[in-house]
């Protein structure tokens, strides 16, 4: 009896520890579902069909999908596009209104892409979609002296998902989803739009769990381990960024960056812009002393030539 329960109790602290151990859910951005079907179909069973509109709604079936899994949390795509806004204008210019990627006579300086609105909501990937097949094939068969035809309708989707750190692709998975009509002379089906979208939704189904288990091998598993990082200034409060991408105002708290190589820059009207270059290797203080823009040219040039951020490791 005793053996049994000290089995039972073992068990279950290995349970509790396996809980434990789970890897965060993934915080994904969805993007776009893209048409590569070229716009064929077979009108004779799907009726005319708007590709493009139809692909489009893949976005959707996706989103619902990713949030009905435990190991996955959606960002809103709303913060998302304004976080991508508040990048672009950060090199002072004018907002363009109606424009999201907008040209113009200077390039901003922090170069914001789909990957640095990513890492500054702390997206693990960026995942998007694509429609590669809508496609029927038939079969005719002799029942009895009859001719019947068997069409059977075929959707395969590909859904990509990409490193918010460097842009690789790190999971590149199908899903697929057929059904299939008995045709014959006195029988012809046309299937409509609610009977296609529940087959879109089968596909994209179907392409998930494959999908979750190559973002956690590739980003759970020791690839995306990180630190924390404190940061404040002699002068809080200051703006913050870490490689053009906007922490907050100084102090900033704890805040989980990826070890390596880093970009710090730090502002405040009436002082000198202060950039470093930083290495991460573990959890650290930072404290950024500013240089008064009031001092005279001789007296900024030896402030900033003396200038040292005091970096304190934390274990």
């Amino acid at each position: 009896m005793y053996r049994k329960a000290t089995c039972l109790i073992a068990a279950l602290t290995l349970f509790f520890l396996a809980l434990s151990a789970h890897a965060r859910p993934l915080r994904v951005i969805m993007l776009d579902f893209t048409d590569e079907t070229g716009g064929i179909a077979d009108t004779a069973l799907t009726g005319p069909l708007n590709s493009r509109a139809f692909t489009e709604k893949g976005v959707y079936f996706l989103q619902q999908s990713l949030l009905a899994s435990p190991g996955f949390t959606l960002i809103d795509r709303r913060d998302f596009v304004r976080q991508i806004e508040q990048l672009q204008l950060r090199d002072g210019s004018d907002p363009l209104p109606n424009t999201l990627f907008a040209t113009r006579e200077r390039p901003t300086p922090l170069g914001p892409t789909f990957f640095n609105a990513a890492r500054s909501l702390d997206g693990d990937a960026l995942i998007r979609g694509s429609l590669l097949a809508l496609s029927t094939s038939k079969q005719k068969v002799n029942q009895g002296g009859h001719q019947a035809e068997f069409t059977t309708l075929n959707l395969r989707v590909m859904l990509q998902a990409m490193d918010t750190v460097n842009g690789d692709v790190i999971a590149l998975e199908e899903g697929k989803a057929s059904r299939k009509f008995r045709q014959t002379g006195s029988l012809q089906t046309e299937i409509g739009e609610d009977d296609l979208l529940q087959l879109y939704q089968q596909a994209i189904v179907a392409g998930i769990p494959a999908l979750e288990k190559e973002l956690n091998n590739r980003l759970n598993n020791g690839k995306k381990s990180r630190v924390k990082v404190w940061i404040q200034t002699s002068a809080d409060p200051a703006m913050v960024e870490m490689d053009g991408i906007l922490l907050g105002t100084s102090p900033v708290e704890g805040v989980e960056l990826i070890p390596g190589d880093h970009t710090l820059t730090v502002t405040r009207p009436g002082f000198e812009t202060i950039t470093k270059k930083i290495i991460l290797e573990g959890n650290m203080k930072i404290t950024v002393p500013m240089i008064s823009n009031q001092l005279s040219a001789q007296e900024r040039k030896e402030a900033v030539s003396n200038m040292n951020l005091r970096i304190l490791k934390i274990d």
